[in-house]
């Protein structure tokens, strides 16, 4: 998608709004959190890794969109910003789970993942594009059952993921960028979502939080939650 960008102090925080892409029309906003409580998450134990909400059921716009068609995600992108720590070397991943599940246990479906595309010389980060373009871009998988469904983004900051320290404080470890925007996905398709797992299931494996250990390549780092049952199927 980028090679390698020239980095900045820019900061991905949180998701703006919602949009189809060379539309006018983003208005779509997130769930609702507390950002002075859980911006960013660092607990993978807390519910607040899945919408960063306790409360699922707060009613928002949903935003109309086509199965099989691409939904852009506008971030915030600011130089200087009090609740954004985001270095600018970190994955993204996108999921779909259906509005009535509340979000819990094993309806999410990842749908689209970024982690690093580079040959551990270059900044090929999901949030080096964020960064320069403020936006991203996820496929809707085609086929699938309309109706009301969450779609949540996610940027991982790995900045303080490097090292092996014991997680402490809230320096400790990576630090979970996520929103949640509710669509209602139109189209004759009947498909129900593919490999559904458990978000707090999925991050599980990394107790309190996920750490990059210095001897790690950027190459090498996964994504919680596996790949993607929609690799091939992607914007």
């Amino acid at each position: 998608m980028v090679s390698c960008l020239a980095l900045s102090a820019k900061a991905v925080s949180f998701v703006k709004s919602i949009g189809i892409p060379n539309s006018p029309k983003y208005d779509n906003t997130p769930l609702p959190y507390n950002m002075y409580k859980n911006m960013p998450v660092i607990d993978v134990q807390s519910f607040d890794l899945v919408c960063r909400t306790p409360d699922m059921s707060v009613p928002v716009t949903a935003f109309p969109i086509a199965a099989g068609s691409t939904v852009r995600v506008v971030w915030n992108v600011e130089t200087k910003s009090p609740y954004s720590t985001i270095n600018p070397y970190g994955p993204c991943s996108f999921w779909l789970a259906p509005y009535s599940s509340g979000g819990k246990g094993k309806v999410w479906s990842k749908i689209h993942e970024n982690t690093y595309k580079g040959d551990d010389t270059k900044a090929d980060w999901c949030t080096v594009f964020i960064q320069e373009y403020g936006y991203y871009d996820v496929k809707i998988p085609a086929g699938i059952a309309p109706g009301k469904y969450y779609l949540r983004s996610e940027v991982i900051d790995l900045d303080g993921a490097r090292g092996n320290t014991p997680y402490q404080d809230f320096t400790a470890g990576a630090r979970f960028h996520v929103n949640c925007n509710v669509l209602e996905i139109t189209g004759s398709g009947t498909a129900s979502l593919k490999s559904p797992v458990s978000i707090m299931e999925a991050y599980k494996p990394y107790y309190k939080t996920v750490f990059f250990p210095t001897t790690m390549k950027n190459s090498q780092f996964k994504m919680p939650g596996g790949k993607s049952p929609y690799a091939d199927d992607t914007a």
